[in-house]
């Protein structure tokens, strides 16, 4: 399964489990798709199916091997067939959590932060805005890369990151790990006498 479509399914699931959300009342929603998860405040919808699906207050959202959290919530709107989601927004101190993998296959185990984050179906880009920072692990080598932005732009389209921060310089670091310590050589017969 492609990263594209595993989002489009993740974004077609929330709307799915807002719908199912609604008959659990309550300060506190929770319906569990398959492996896919949606935990927030209450939640509110339109059951003619115009406008957004909002959730308010703190919402984790877990599936496809992500993991993202907002504190201020989360809105959906849902396409028309109420099948994917033309935009989803959230914000308040958004993380997103999970693993990537490039293109030549190296797998990385990234951490995003902002202060809001959106996706958009029509532009195949989920866009992080304010305070971006940005950590990838390299599973194999260990290697670390870091940014710090104003925003963060990921095309689903190209697989390809953007960072931006209007007329300052992005910063951007890479650290290799630090090698093995030595180990001594161990004695041989021969140099103990034994």
């Amino acid at each position: 399964m492609t990263r594209s479509t595993a989002v489009r399914l993740l974004l077609a699931i929330l709307a799915l489990a807002a719908l199912a959300a609604c008959a659990l009342g309550g300060q506190t929603s929770s319906m569990a798709f398959r492996s896919f998860t949606v935990e927030g405040g209450p939640v509110q919808f339109n059951l003619r199916g115009t406008g957004p699906v909002e959730w308010t207050g703190r919402v984790t959202v877990k599936g496809g091997g992500l993991t993202l959290t907002a504190d201020d919530g989360l809105k959906l709107w849902p396409t028309a067939d109420r099948r994917d989601a033309e935009r989803v927004e959230a914000k308040g101190n958004v993380t997103v959590e999970g693993q990537y993998l490039a293109a030549d296959r190296t797998r990385w185990d990234f951490t995003s932060k902002a202060d809001a984050a959106s996706y958009e179906r029509t532009s195949g880009q989920g866009v992080m805005r304010g305070s971006v920072t940005f950590r990838a692990a390299n599973a194999a080598t260990g290697a670390v890369l870091s940014a710090s932005a104003d925003k963060l732009i990921y095309s689903f389209k190209t697989q390809q990151f953007r960072f931006e921060r209007g007329d300052k310089p992005v910063r951007m670091e890479w650290q290799e790990p630090a090698p093995p310590a030595a180990q001594p050589a161990p004695e041989s017969k021969e140099a103990t006498g034994k």
